[in-house]
Order: C-alpha cells, then sequence, then structure tokens
C-alpha cells in the first residue's frame, strides 16, 4: 500500500491536477505499443503516480502492480485513506501524474474498481487511450554501433530525377543525430533543412522526420581519417517517434550492460 500525503505546497499540486495547454497536445502518444511501454517502464521502476480525482485538489499516491493487454487493464496499489480511496472510486475524473526517465507522463482515465492483486486489494482500471509525455530540453546521446551503424536516408530534390543520400550516424538522442559529412552531394552547411529524412532503427522501426544543420566541426576517427562531424536538430519530431528513439537507446544501453 503506498501512503497518501496531505500536507504538501497546494500551489503545485494545482499546476499539476490541471489539464495541460492545448499546445502540449502535441506531445500526446496514441500508439497502444507506446502506451504500454511506457507504462511498463514506469511499473518496472515501481515509480510514484499521483492519482488526482474528482477535478480537484485530493489525491493519492499510487504505483502500477500489473498490466493485462488481453482485458486492457492496469492494475495499481491503493491508497493510504480509506476515506480518500472510497472517494477514488466513486470519481470518474481521474488524472495520473507521474515521470519516466524524468520525463513528465499525464494521463487520464474513467472508473476504478476494486480487485484483488496477491491476495491484497488493489484498482482495476481500463488502460489510456493516450498519454502526454512532455519532451525535454537535454536529450540523452548515444553512440550508434561500429560494425552496424545507423544510417540516414535524405531525399535530395533535383529539377530531374530525384535521388536519395545515404548518411552515417555517429550518434543520435531524442533531439538530433550526429553524422559525418563527407557525401558529395548534401551540403552540410549550418541553417540547411532536409525533409522526410528516414532513419531505420532495427526491431522498433523507422523514424521519418526533418533535420536541421546547427554545426559542424572537425574530427579524427578512431581509424585517424580526419572528417567532418555534423550536428542536426530534428524538427517536429512527433512524440510517438521520440519514444522509438528513447526505446533503442535504452536497447542499446541494455545491450552494452550485457556484454
Amino acid at each position: 500500500m503506498v501512503e497518501s500525503i496531505h500536507n504538501i505546497d497546494l500551489s503545485n499540486a494545482k499546476h499539476d491536477k490541471k489539464s495541460l495547454p492545448h499546445k502540449d497536445e502535441a506531445f500526446r502518444i496514441y500508439s497502444k505499443i507506446d502506451i504500454l511501454y511506457i507504462l511498463r517502464e514506469i511499473m518496472q521502476k515501481n515509480t510514484l503516480i499521483t492519482l488526482y480525482f474528482d477535478r480537484s485538489n485530493r489525491f493519492i499516491l499510487t504505483s502500477i502492480l500489473a498490466l493485462n493487454e488481453d482485458r486492457n487493464e492496469m492494475l495499481i496499489d491503493i491508497g493510504v485513506e480509506p476515506d480518500f480511496n472510497e472517494a477514488a472510486l466513486a470519481s470518474k475524473n481521474l488524472t495520473f501524474i507521474t515521470s519516466q526517465n524524468r520525463i513528465k507522463i499525464e494521463f487520464a482515465c474513467n472508473q476504478l474498481k476494486t480487485k484483488q492483486f496477491d491476495n491484497r486489494s488493489a484498482f482495476a482500471v481500463e488502460l489510456p487511450t493516450s498519454l502526454i509525455r512532455m519532451q525535454r530540453r537535454n536529450f540523452f546521446r548515444i553512440t550508434t554501433p561500429t560494425t552496424k551503424p545507423l544510417k540516414c536516408i535524405i531525399p535530395i530534390p533535383t529539377q530531374d530525377t530525384p535521388t536519395k543520400a545515404e548518411i552515417t550516424l555517429l550518434d543520435i538522442s531524442c533531439g538530433g543525430i550526429g553524422v559525418i559529412d563527407h557525401h558529395p552531394v548534401i551540403n552540410f552547411d549550418p541553417g540547411i533543412s532536409y525533409h522526410n529524412c528516414q532513419i531505420e532503427l532495427p526491431s522498433i522501426g523507422r523514424i521519418t522526420t526533418t533535420i536541421q544543420v546547427k554545426n559542424t566541426y572537425e574530427i579524427t576517427l578512431k581509424g585517424g581519417q580526419a572528417c567532418k562531424r555534423a550536428g542536426c536538430q530534428f524538427i517536429d519530431l512527433p512524440a510517438s517517434m521520440e519514444v522509438m528513439i528513447q526505446r533503442y537507446i535504452t536497447k542499446q544501453e541494455q545491450t552494452r550492460v550485457n556484454t
């Protein structure tokens, strides 16, 4: 059972419980696969969730106990205060606020019901149909594998037959990519943008986005070869694709830890 907290700064609570402004809809995720991935990671890390009910400042602290995709159901812990638990059960306006890798997660559900889990009482609720994952300002960047590096396919607009250029990625984050600038056709001068660029993330999916060149500088590769590195920023990357990149980064980190 997770404890409830009553003596808090309500100025922060009021801010958190309010509906997110319209501009944050850009970060809403509808993919069930991505929603389950995020919720599963929150569950595995036993991250606390603040559950607000009745569009008020009242809340309980909870955590995810189990996810059942077949039943479209999520089991969560009950709060410590019986009165608050009863009020939450009676509410049809539930707002869940938590975090994943320091990124704010918010989603809404409808009706709670009681259920037994591991011989104790729990709450059951339908899985959310969408959630908002707030984009963070600073992104963790990971170096791509050298044996099978990621490639970025960039369409080249021409007056004749459209062509595509394949660029090797040096690193990737949810904010952008670092690439080797040695393609004879691509111009990596800062400020230039390329649209409909595609990056295939193995076992995860394909990213399609606009990239904008932010900077270039000289680097020396492991073999001693000198070349230019270009740093490119993703422009208006959909939140669902950001989740895919985060999944790729997590997978690569797990692989490196296990080897």
